[in-house]
């Protein structure tokens, strides 16, 4: 089986990745056995935070998590959160139009046969081109060009 849980720093303390299927015992378990062999290396060390990702926790759940760090030697200063997965890029199309949900980085292009209307930023670098309008629901600082292959009365709009 692989890990219930892992450990991994960063600036601000400690990332738990929990596997969705352990069990709160079989995190517990091998969150003490993992920090058995560091000894007190973390005594000396500053108050810490604490992330959780992977299995959704309830506040009970996480509370007997930070209290096998404390028990081992891990302070934990301010109050552990959870992170949330990013939500993914999403595009809609019909044939009115296509609708994007999400920003548009350098290098990236969005390309359409009619309307679109983008929920997001189109960053420098970044590009749109349609036949007819161009809505943004964010900032604009890439290039948007409307009314391609001569349409005319087309237009873009941007928040920013």
């Amino acid at each position: 089986m692989i890990s219930p849980v892992m450990m991994k720093g960063n600036k601000a303390g400690i990332r738990l990745i929990i596997s969705p299927d352990a069990t709160i015992s079989q995190v517990v378990t091998c969150l003490s056995d993992k920090l058995q062999t560091t000894g007190r290396y973390y005594a000396n060390i500053k108050p810490i935070t604490v992330t959780f990702e992977g299995k959704d926790l309830t506040e009970d759940e996480k509370q007997q998590i930070i209290d096998t760090l404390n028990d081992k030697g891990i302070r934990i200063g301010r109050r552990p959160r959870s992170i949330e997965k990013p939500k993914k890029k999403s595009i809609y199309s019909d044939k009115n139009g296509l609708f994007y949900i999400g920003n548009l980085k350098n290098g990236q292009s969005i390309q359409a046969a009619a309307s679109i209307v983008i929920v997001g930023d189109v960053e420098s670098g970044a590009s749109v081109e349609s036949e007819g309008n161009i809505i943004i629901i964010g900032a604009l600082h890439g290039a948007a060009t409307s009314g391609c292959k001569g349409k005319p009365d087309t237009f873009v709009y941007s928040l920013k």
